[in-house]
């Protein structure tokens, strides 16, 4: 009669190999899941711009999202035809964009921008620093307050554009138009 040992010495180890990776993928998810609100245009209310002027008060400028923090100021308005817009957000419907844009309400707001090496190479003068002043249309978040993507953002005079696919609808869930 043979001895079912071995059998059982190679199930053991399988079953935590198993265990073991399961575990890392459910940390894994776990930890990604927060960070898929600020992934996918269909996230923000597309249907709402807003205009934002005002200083800076907290810079997180690290990947895979830089955010900046901006403080409005209650009754700062800005002349939208005044911002200089990259040729290819203008291609992307950017003057429709600002034809709906409101003043956004006074407080501090966390914009969202794009990865830092597509902000490099769509020209971003520097890193933003606390202090500076920054200019952006932006579209609030459908799910959290005060949380915003800009389409564009206005450093140093600097006209920085953060989108370059097609929105979809408003707070449709869907990445892109």
């Amino acid at each position: 009669m043979k001895n079912n040992c071995s059998n059982a010495s190679t199930w053991m180890p399988q079953r935590l190999i198993k265990a073991a990776f399961g575990a890392i993928f459910a940390s894994v998810w776990l930890l990604a899941a927060p960070s898929a609100a600020h992934h996918g245009w269909g996230f923000y209310n597309t249907d709402a711009p807003l205009l934002f002027s005002g200083k800076l008060v907290e810079v997180n400028y690290t990947n895979p999202h830089p955010e900046v923090t901006i403080e409005v100021i209650e009754g700062t308005v800005f002349d939208p035809s005044s911002l200089p817009v990259p040729e290819e957000l203008a291609a992307l419907g950017f003057a429709e964009v600002v034809a709906k844009a409101e003043v956004a309400p006074a407080g501090q707001w966390t914009l969202d921008l794009a990865p830092i090496s597509r902000l490099n190479r769509w020209g971003m003068p520097r890193a933003p620093q606390v202090g500076d002043t920054l200019q952006a249309v932006a579209f609030p978040s459908c799910e959290e307050p005060n949380v915003a993507r800009p389409n564009l953002i206005v450093l140093d005079g600097v006209g920085v554009r953060q989108q370059s696919v097609a929105l979809p609808a408003g707070c449709s869930g869907e990445p892109r138009g």
